[in-house]
């Protein structure tokens, strides 16, 4: 397979938004592997939801290595999803992936994302492998297996095989600009919902609208910087006060409406998701 050149003028353009929030040292992490990237991005945001301007001071420190950054100080503070929908309506490159600012990149993500660019003309969404570090324990979890979602496959074969593994670190995808923009995630903001499992409510969205490839190689390390991992919970908190109904719900309204699918596929498809609903709620409230 052959790749877009790094230098010279691209057909399509990629931006990197960090939502942050109090936490420079991490942000200077997620900067230095955009720094090593073979290939720069045609833009990076920082959006700083920071109290102070520590974050500010970060941005500065590595301008120089990152000529295409921008740094946006937020007024007041945002809600999470409302500082990230924030920073794909300030991009203007043609797509759009998330840095959460605990994370790093392979240095070669970006060029990568550029060849699946030239190679699947008409790719709406891109995932890719990762493994999970822990700053504190130094301990590395690389998940058993990763969903083979193909460019090549319908929208029910890569809906099926993701909810087979369904992770939500997908959620840290690269995103045509334009369809987050009028996403579900995009919807649920303005209409002020949060629910456990949105991440993966939000990735079986976009598989079941859009055209997407996973790669199968690990391209990212997802940062957990607390000594023990974090269990997924209403609004972050622990599997206590895990409210499992909302992602049920949304779920099954998403295959219902899924125009791309006949009929006989949404009625397949339900079980598959109730299985897939009912395993990974029930690891959450047994592991917490």
């Amino acid at each position: 397979m052959g790749s877009l050149a790094c230098e010279g003028e691209r057909l399509l353009t990629i931006c990197i938004g960090i939502p942050t929030r109090n936490r420079p040292i991490l942000l200077r992490r997620a900067l230095a592997s955009i720094a090593s990237q073979t290939c720069l991005p045609d833009e990076v945001l920082i959006g700083d939801n920071s109290d102070g301007l520590e974050s500010r001071d970060i941005y500065l420190e590595w301008r120089s290595r990152i000529p295409c950054m921008r740094y946006i100080k937020r007024e007041k503070v945002l809600g999470p999803t409302h500082n990230f929908l924030s920073l794909v309506a300030e991009s203007s490159a043609d797509h759009f992936l998330w840095l959460a600012d605990d994370d790093v990149l392979d240095p070669g993500l970006i060029a990568r994302s550029l060849e699946c660019l030239d190679n699947f003309p008409g790719l709406d969404y891109l995932g890719w492998g990762f493994v999970v570090h822990n700053y504190v324990t130094e301990v590395t979890e690389v998940p058993h297996a990763f969903p083979k979602v193909q460019f090549s496959s319908s929208c029910y074969e890569n809906v099926c095989r993701y909810l087979e593994v369904p992770i939500s670190s997908y959620f840290y995808g690269m995103y045509r600009r334009d369809l987050l923009l009028r996403s579900s995630l995009s919807k649920w903001n303005e209409l002020n919902l949060s629910f456990d499992w949105m991440d993966v409510a939000f990735i079986m969205s976009s598989l079941l609208n859009y055209r997407s490839h996973f790669l199968p190689e690990c391209l990212a390390t997802y940062g957990i910087d607390e000594l023990v991992r974090p269990i997924k919970g209403a609004a972050g908190s622990t599997a206590r006060h895990y409210d499992p109904m909302p992602w049920l719900m949304h779920g099954i309204v998403l295959i219902l409406c899924a125009s791309r699918l006949s009929i006989f596929q949404r009625i397949k498809l339900l079980p598959k998701f109730l299985y897939a609903w009912r395993n990974t709620t029930s690891f959450a409230i047994n592991h917490s």
